[in-house]
């Protein structure tokens, strides 16, 4: 079975020959230099003066390099999302001038005639961003404590799949919150989020998501342990901004719903 590694070491060869293409690097994981053996290739080309041809031929060439089963041109062509057949999925980034590139998140495989240039460090954030981030986690905080309200009806019109979809819409909310008001800033990919969230906020979101089945209970016990965490790192997150938790809109949420869940005979854990 090939890893990304060895696609990788086929792929700059291929490329530092061919003059179309005047320099390369790597982005994402393989930029920062914490990939795996599950990571995709995310590489950047910028073309040459007469590289056109190269993007008109690209699914060819690599298809030459490893047979391929999914190619798409995406972006009006600045992008090419590929898949080769033995699973390794591959992103290539085509640009006609050559952009700033910050070389503490990137790996530079070649640049022949010295055109990429460094990406300026970011200035200070500026004043206003606490405040931005205050508007932003107390919005979120209502809209999570919004959809936990919608929990009894769709659990009264048996609504599994709504209800489902409703619990992916909370974690969402819930994890931004947590990253958000923690200035947890995640700049990787969307498959890697354990080296960001610390054990113990990890563990709980876990175990929230820990279903036994797609049953009723358990999808009802999985919304409210998700309403558990914004109850406990809400108002915490609240004091840290500066800014006034929503409880009276927590109070109202959580008492219609435990009324109407004993109406329905759920076996709820609140």
């Amino acid at each position: 079975m090939s890893t990304p590694d060895a696609l990788l070491d086929q792929l700059h060869s291929k490329l530092a020959a061919d003059p179309r293409i005047a320099a390369g690097w790597l982005g994402g994981s393989y930029g920062r230099g914490d990939a795996d053996r599950y990571s995709d290739l995310d590489v950047h080309l910028l073309l040459a003066a007469d590289g056109g041809s190269f993007r008109d031929q690209s699914e060819g060439w690599l298809h030459a390099l490893r047979p391929l089963v999914l190619y798409k041109l995406l972006f009006d062509g600045r992008m090419i999302n590929a898949l080769t057949a033995d699973g390794v999925r591959l992103d290539l980034w085509l640009y006609d001038e050559a952009p700033p590139v910050d070389r503490a998140k990137v790996r530079v495989l070649f640049d022949r005639a010295g055109l990429l240039q460094d990406q300026p460090s970011p200035a200070n954030a500026p004043a206003g961003d606490d405040d931005k981030t205050r508007a932003v986690l107390r919005g979120q905080i209502e809209e999570f404590w919004r959809c936990i309200a919608l929990l009894p009806t769709v659990i009264g019109r048996a609504e599994w799949l709504v209800a489902w979809r409703g619990l992916a819409v909370e974690y969402d909310l819930v994890l931004d919150i947590l990253l958000r008001g923690n200035r947890i800033v995640r700049e990787a990919g969307a498959k890697k989020l354990n080296q960001y969230l610390p054990p113990a906020l990890r563990g709980e979101l876990e175990a929230a998501l820990n279903l036994q089945g797609l049953s009723r209970d358990g999808l009802v016990n999985a919304h409210l342990a998700l309403a558990a965490m914004i109850h406990r790192h809400g108002p915490q997150l609240a004091e840290q901004w500066e800014f006034d938790y929503p409880a009276v809109l927590e109070a109202a949420v959580m008492s219609y719903v435990a009324e109407e869940l004993r109406l329905l005979g759920v076996n709820a854990a609140l």
